[in-house]
């Protein structure tokens, strides 16, 4: 019974020197921190490297030009129903100031085929004589110095194409007046 009783107490002393000297080092830690511990040393567990930051600001990038191409679709879509406005209250009366603003309108739309079609209009309304005080040579130069108003690839577009061979007819036409 001795015997049992010396091992309780040896068992029991080396639980209470496992348990203080877990205490004590849990203390020191928390009162005297690592110097070589410190937070600007860590860098985060899943940081970004340069290739996925690049791809990120590219993306960022990109959405920003679809935001801004919108934005200017919008805008080309106005002009280009007030243009159409525009050319339906004229054509019912018509005269050269307001064939002037017609074809300025129209070149500010920055469509070669909306520009195509209001010059085919012009034209029509003028072979009729409905538009007085516009000559062959006139028309033939505002048709000629609002198209060049155009963006470079929508004067290079075929929808053009007749447009600029008509400007050719009339100055021809206004030579042999002359």
């Amino acid at each position: 019974m001795l015997f049992l009783f010396t091992i309780l107490v040896v068992l029991s002393a080396v639980a209470m020197l496992v348990i203080s000297n877990w205490r004590r080092r849990s203390n020191l830690l928390e009162q005297n921190p690592p110097k070589n511990l410190s937070a600007a040393d860590f860098r985060p567990l899943f940081e970004p490297t340069e290739d996925e930051i690049r791809a990120f600001e590219r993306a960022e990038q990109a959405r920003l030009d679809a935001a801004r191409a919108e934005e200017r679709r919008r805008i080309a879509d106005a002009r280009i129903g007030e243009t159409r406005e525009f050319a339906k209250s004229w054509s019912l009366a018509p005269d050269r100031k307001g064939t002037i603003e017609l074809l300025f309108r129209a070149s500010q739309t920055e469509n070669a085929e909306i520009f195509s079609e209001i010059s085919e209009n012009v034209l029509q309304l003028w072979r009729e004589h409905r538009i007085e005080n516009l000559t062959a040579l006139e028309l033939a130069d505002l048709l000629d110095s609002h198209f060049r108003i155009l963006p470079q690839q929508e004067r290079t577009s075929g929808a053009v194409f007749r447009l600029r061979e008509e400007i050719g007819r009339l100055r021809a036409r206004s030579e042999e007046i002359d």
